[in-house]
């Protein structure tokens, strides 16, 4: 039996639960089933001018982050003002002036005050349930949960959500999310294109099936995405394994794609704002396009939920449409004289993603909590999902990396020395 623990991912809660080991002296190898490092992580450097964050993009939390020392001894680059709250607003044809952006972001606060304020009576029902006044606000206030939640409101849990601990704090990682994950896990011993399909308990330890090989290991830490553990890529054994899958079947990923537009210049004045919201139609989504400053311009429409499983069905170029279609009603359509260049996310799609973030069901509010609580054995699980606190976030992510190889060290040096 080999000695090592074999860690399956290679995104941020791999890399950390390497990391972990590493520093504790515990031999260990990390299995990534693609090509590349940094899962839902991952600065794209080719398909536009300037690179941009396909995934994660943001130090959430940013004042208790633990990334943000990782990116100050790598070198990283992010922008530590926090323009959060401040967006742009085109409503009936109109720019909103600076009252009716404000009375937005107000709704916007309230609404999740609301899901917190209910999530604290206990109340496990959908976020849709809470009650809220309509008008442009809640319209806009309920497209920004969808994006927070990876998915619509009718699909989420409020006690659920609520476990989440936001200092509202958020910073930009200019110099890109990707390419941080990337530069800390220089020099860890790890072998891309390595898809596991089984793994095992063997000779008090775990025989994991990969590519045709088998791999023996003193243990296994799993960090894929909840949507890869639920489409049975890969089988378990029977047991506390299994509870734990069928926790995990509560707690899947939504969807979260991005559509990139690059632009030779902005066609309106950005001032200090980090988005703009478009809701030409009230029988329409509004739809929040980041403000990417740097070296070239970019608009950033991100979308979720249904809406962008309808898009990607479609395929990309359908996404891109969507995207410019909407500046169009904003900007006219010599705005398509500014583009230099776009491109589109495909995380619903990628096999071993399929989704963005994990959020918990309506009636599953708990299941995050029992995952982290539940005694798995020799086959440890961590990632975003197995974050109470910081769910949905590449800290998050980090965070349950690190806090699972510590705790799976531990057992095994007190069954060595028994």
């Amino acid at each position: 039996m080999s000695d090592k623990i074999v860690i399956i991912g290679a995104g941020a809660a791999g890399i950390s639960a390497g990391l972990t080991l590493q520093k504790l002296g515990i031999p260990f190898i990390i299995l990534e089933a693609s090509e590349r490092i940094g899962g839902r992580a991952y600065t794209d450097k080719t398909s536009l001018p300037t690179h941009w964050d396909q995934g994660c993009s943001w130090f959430h939390c940013a004042n208790v982050n633990p990334l943000v020392c990782w990116a100050d001894q790598l070198g990283s680059v992010y922008d530590t003002t926090d323009r959060s709250e401040k967006a742009l607003l085109w409503s009936e044809n109109s720019w909103a002036d600076e009252g009716q952006q404000s009375s937005v972001q107000r709704g916007i606060d309230k609404r999740f005050a609301d899901i917190y304020a209910t999530a604290k009576k206990g109340h496990d029902i959908p976020i849709s349930e809470i009650p809220s006044p309509e008008g442009i606000e809640t319209d806009i206030a309920d497209a920004m949960v969808t994006l927070m939640c990876s998915d619509n409101t009718k699909n989420v849990s409020a006690s659920g959500y609520g476990d989440y601990d936001d200092t509202n704090v958020n910073w930009l990682l200019t110099s890109g999310y990707g390419d941080l994950i990337t530069k800390m896990a220089v020099g860890l011993p790890i072998q891309t294109g390595i898809k596991v399909s089984s793994i095992t308990n063997h000779r008090n330890g775990v025989k994991i099936l990969a590519n045709s090989n088998d791999f023996d290991a003193r243990a296994v830490i799993i960090t894929v995405s909840t949507n890869v553990l639920r489409s049975n890529q890969i089988s378990f054994p029977s047991g506390s394994v299994q509870q734990m899958l069928n926790l995990v079947s509560e707690v899947p990923c939504g969807t979260y794609e991005k559509v990139a537009i690059a632009l030779d210049s902005y066609p309106f004045d950005p001032v200090d704002n980090e988005a703009i919201w478009l809701s030409p139609d009230r029988k329409e989504t509004p739809i929040y396009f980041q403000i990417l400053r740097g070296r070239q311009p970019m608009l950033i429409a991100h979308i979720a939920g249904q809406e962008a499983r309808d898009l990607v069905r479609e395929g990309p170029q359908e996404m891109v449409d969507f995207a410019t279609h909407n500046l169009n009603k904003v900007f006219g359509s010599n705005i398509q004289k500014l583009v230099s260049g776009s491109a589109v996310t495909g995380w619903q799609t990628n096999p071993f993603i399929q989704g963005g973030y994990s959020y918990a069901k309506p009636g599953a509010g708990k299941n995050r909590q029992d995952m982290i609580a539940l005694d798995t054995g020799l086959i440890a699980f961590a990632g975003e999902a197995f974050s109470l606190p910081w769910f949905g976030t590449a800290h998050g992510a980090y965070q349950s990396g690190r806090d699972v190889a510590s705790k799976l060290a531990q057992k095994l040096n007190s069954t060595k020395s028994s």
